[in-house]
């Protein structure tokens, strides 16, 4: 008998790879991302607003992840913390612990929420809690994040 708690990962994505199509995924060295491995390229972004940080290259042409294939992810085995870490389910769980005014916030903005990643967070988080699994979506680090984004963003006269 194993007395090891489920992970994140028992939350399947169903082949879904929209996340890899929309967001940009930053890498971090303190993470133990190597940056050595990666095709990257800096960009700005509003979790450190004034900084240019290095991130998975997009795809000219389509704007999705240089990695992703027909098949999924070309470097899952060593995809960037980023990519392991994340996980819809958690970040729409995530944006109901925000008020209303903050999640206003974070729409407003148009470049830290997608709506397909939202609606398919919201599936997934279904899934969670009707498998009893809400539980490994810990989501104090998504929080923050908002929270920080929330802090830089210029308000509205």
């Amino acid at each position: 008998m194993t007395d090891e708690k489920p992970d994140q990962n028992a939350i399947p994505c169903g082949g879904c790879t929209e996340c890899c199509k929309t967001d940009q995924v930053i890498l971090r060295p303190e993470a133990g991302d190597d940056l050595e491995f990666y095709d990257l390229e800096y960009i700005e972004s509003a979790l450190y607003p004034g900084q240019r940080v290095p991130a998975l290259k997009r795809d000219s042409r389509t704007g999705h992840c240089v990695y992703l294939r027909d098949s999924g992810c070309a470097i899952h085995g060593r995809a960037p913390w980023t990519c392991r870490r994340f996980h819809c389910a958690r970040m729409f769980k995530a944006l109901g612990r925000l008020s209303r005014a903050k999640r206003d916030i974070l729409w407003a903005r148009g470049d830290v929420l997608e709506e397909a990643i939202v609606e398919r967070g919201r599936d997934r988080y279904g899934y969670a809690v009707e498998h009893g699994l809400d539980g490994v979506l810990d989501t104090d680090m998504q929080v923050a994040a908002f929270e920080r984004i929330i802090a830089a963003t210029p308000r509205r006269r």
